[in-house]
């Protein structure tokens, strides 16, 4: 496995196009629960971004100190003799040791952690296999703070490389930056999850603290965080409308990729569900007062007139598809059928989205319907 992520975290944007079939009543279904299990009373309360930037500085544990804890923590939990050495002989006392990068100390810790632990060894056996870990037990010598906190950054680090922002985020939440090696992945990956789960307010915190709060930071690391930083302004200024439905489906998508179905999928499905009707709601409503105007401005006279031409448009464009709000929830067919639809109303459907959007929004929508029907298969 390597030791960092050569590449920044990426963040999928779904075509505006492909949420829209989701108002034809199309259901989508996906994610697993973390297994890992947190013990707050264990933790230290990590600080906010709330402290004034002049007031702290999150400086990285010293390779030097890391190896005395690393020491430090064999002979507590009294590490067996030939496990011990092992562990020691990744941490050998020269100058060598200081010219260690953060994620590289953070990477030799976990290491020495495997050479002295058989559950630290499979688990990053595991993870080099490149399979996602099902279980991890944080008892006995790795319940050990020092130990503890930095295998929660490697596994959270781990995940966040391979999308699964859900395993990742409980991990990163209880930890201190003030007590790992690596203080600038805390933050960095703590963003990342946070960003792609919909929550721009605390991913613009880890950024802030992260650029102002923290020396030394990778270079990568800088050049991505600005990045992420403008996505969290665009989110906060968008929490609404189709930009907010792309990223919901973009999380939706994204958990389908890892092959997940459980509740947090379901209520994602449900909300963008729901945004689609307003949507859907605001567009005909705006259609009708824009023909109401019209006619007004045209006067009595040409009234009539005008209602005989505007309804080839009505035909071509929304009758047929006003109703309450609500949409029975249908499976998708293999041909990638638009859901609930019958063939003249999905003629309707198509037509309003050819006024309303780009001319490639209807390639988008049939290849994502075919995409969600072969996933159910």
């Amino acid at each position: 496995m390597p030791a960092h992520c050569s590449n920044r975290s990426r963040f999928p944007t779904t075509a505006l196009a492909a949420v829209l079939c989701s108002a034809a009543g199309i259901t989508i279904t996906t994610a697993a629960a973390s297994p890992f299990h947190q013990d707050p009373a264990t933790q230290a309360p990590p600080p906010t971004a709330q402290t004034p930037a002049s007031a702290i500085a999150f400086t990285r544990l010293p390779p030097a100190t890391a190896r005395l804890q690393l020491l430090d923590w064999i002979q507590k939990h009294n590490i067996p003799a030939d496990r011990a050495a092992a562990a020691a002989q990744l941490w050998p006392d020269n100058p060598s040791i200081t010219q260690l990068t953060a994620e590289e100390t953070l990477d030799r810790l976990v290491e020495a952690f495997a050479a002295a632990d058989d559950s630290v060894a499979q688990l990053t056996k595991t993870c080099q296999a490149g399979q996602l870990p099902t279980t991890q037990d944080f008892t006995g010598p790795r319940s050990d703070p020092f130990c503890r906190s930095h295998l929660q950054l490697w596994l959270a680090r781990w995940f966040v490389q391979h999308r699964c922002h859900d395993e990742a985020l409980p991990l990163l939440e209880s930890l201190n930056p003030e007590q790992l090696a690596d203080p600038a992945s805390l933050f960095f990956y703590r963003a990342a999850s946070r960003l792609q789960l919909l929550q721009p307010g605390p991913a613009g915190n880890d950024l802030t603290l992260l650029l102002n709060n923290t020396p030394d930071i990778p270079p990568r690391f800088r050049a991505v965080a600005e990045m992420m930083q403008a996505e969290v302004r665009t989110a906060l200024n968008s929490r609404d409308g189709l930009p907010q439905v792309a990223r919901l489906m973009s999380d939706v998508q994204r958990r389908l990729d890892l092959g997940k179905a459980d509740q947090p999928v379901q209520k994602r499905e449900t909300e963008v569900i729901d945004a689609l009707d307003k949507l859907l709601k605001e567009l005909e409503d705006q259609q009708q007062q824009q023909q109401q105007q019209q006619q007004q401005q045209n006067g009595q006279g040409g009234g009539g007139q005008n209602m005989q031409n505007a309804q080839p448009r009505e035909q071509g464009g929304t009758q047929g598809i006003r109703g309450d709000g609500r949409a029975d929830r249908r499976e998708l067919s293999e041909n990638g059928a638009w859901g609930m639809l019958d063939k003249q109303q999905e003629v309707q459907a198509r037509e309003l989205i050819r006024q309303q959007f780009p001319p490639n929004f209807l390639d988008a929508i049939s290849r994502y319907t075919q995409k969600l029907a072969e996933q159910k298969k």
